[in-house]
């Protein structure tokens, strides 16, 4: 039934584009909760307004920003860095109301997740931090509070890191802007700013951060981190393992976002290093997930998705190896999980599809922005490809669902 829903609707929507120039997203209005997924071509950004106009920052990567890229261009072009187009595209979101951050979410400290200093990021009006990824959003959209993972298994000589901290302390001093370390296990860390009342069944929960995983009980939460001494210095746990997580919930729909947490350990590794499957069975069924760590070699393991079943997967993938072969096999197969298994990517490059074959043919967008727009109440969903070539971000195709 939900799959018959989903073509019927894709099938009226492409007749539309048929009959008609390709048009702008419809704005959102209240009651609607809205995750973008913003391709640039060089790494993760996610803005999502939720259903009472609160908004929400997940990363602002910039990796190799202003640096060349053999068969990795820039989405829409080069004309500007990645986060002067994050920035464009906040602004033609909100629009007409004036651009605006309640909230902005570092998962971990990469730079295709918060920004990279490179000789060509030019500084910033005071000259306290280079203008890359996050720092160019907040250089020029206010934040009001950043939320990061802390400084926990830190690495802080790492200059892009050096570069964030002085962001952050700069915004904290002159525009007010708090910075907090993720609270896992909470969900009155991150909540409706503007009318909490009205929409009772909307959440955010904490899930995961630093290898603290919520249970899915209350509040609380287990380490599964061993004490650092009692582990080899090649088991350590790794930048991408203390990703944070975060899981939404609105009425009868749920999605789940983790940065680049891992599903299957190196060989060798200890069982602990899969970060994914605590996870999994805190947060269970979801509808929409954005999928760990670009699809690269680790992630998606067969527990993980068959925990999960999500009927949409939004692959946030830039670079040549995104996705491994292997992890886009087990993402689409049916052996795991009944009904859809739709997959849509940010950037799918050339060499990626040739390498992958046939299956790089199955999947619903190999480019664009994603788009999952979710009924007032959260009983459906649509999901709409936005073109990431041109700068207006027309819609090239849409499919409607509902929540499980």
């Amino acid at each position: 039934m939900k799959r018959a829903f989903a073509l019927l609707a894709a099938a009226l929507f492409a007749l539309s584009l048929h009959a008609a120039d390709p048009q702008p997203l419809p704005p959102w209005s209240e009651g609607m909760l809205d995750i973008h997924q913003i391709s640039t071509g060089r790494g993760n950004a996610a803005l999502v307004i939720f259903p009472d106009g609160t908004t929400m920052l997940v990363d602002a990567g910039a990796a190799n920003d202003g640096l060349p890229m053999e068969g990795a261009e820039p989405r829409p072009n080069a004309s500007k860095r990645a986060g002067e187009w994050i920035v464009r595209y906040i602004e033609r979101a909100m629009a007409p109301r004036a651009a605006h951050l309640d909230y902005a979410i570092v998962t971990h400290y990469h730079a295709d997740h918060f920004g990279q200093v490179t000789t060509a990021s030019p500084a910033s009006k005071s000259g306290a931090f280079k203008l890359t990824g996050l720092a160019d959003v907040g250089h020029a959209i206010a934040i009001d509070t950043i939320i990061d993972r802390g400084r926990t298994y830190l690495k802080p000589d790492d200059p892009s890191f050096k570069n964030y901290d002085a962001f952050v302390e700069e915004q904290k001093a002159k525009r007010g802007t708090k910075n907090e370390a993720l609270r896992v296990g909470r969900n009155d860390q991150i909540v409706l700013r503007h009318a909490a009342a009205k929409y009772p069944t909307f959440e955010v929960r904490n899930v995961a951060a630093n290898g603290v995983i919520w249970t899915g009980e209350g509040e609380k939460t287990i380490s599964i981190f061993p004490p650092l001494d009692s582990v080899s210095e090649e088991d350590k746990p790794s930048e991408n393992m203390c990703s944070v997580g975060l899981r939404i919930r609105y009425g009868k729909f749920d999605f789940f976002t983790g940065g680049d947490i891992p599903g299957v350990p190196d060989a060798g590794a200890p069982e602990w290093q899969s970060v994914e499957t605590p996870i999994a069975r805190a947060t269970g069924a979801t509808d929409v997930h954005v999928v760990n760590h670009h699809g690269s070699i680790s992630p998606e393991s067969a527990n993980w998705l068959a925990t999960l079943r999500s009927s949409v997967m939004i692959l946030p993938s830039w670079s040549a190896t995104h996705p491994s072969q292997d992890v886009l096999k087990r993402m689409m197969t049916a052996r795991l999980y009944p009904g859809p298994h739709d997959i849509f990517c940010t950037v799918l490059r050339e060499p990626t599809k040739l390498s992958i074959g046939s299956r790089a043919k199955q999947v619903k967008s190999d480019h664009g922005h994603v788009v999952v727009r979710v009924a007032p109440g959260g009983a459906t969903y649509q999901v709409f490809v936005l073109d990431d070539t041109r700068e207006d971000a027309p819609v090239v195709a849409s499919y409607a669902y509902e929540s499980k």
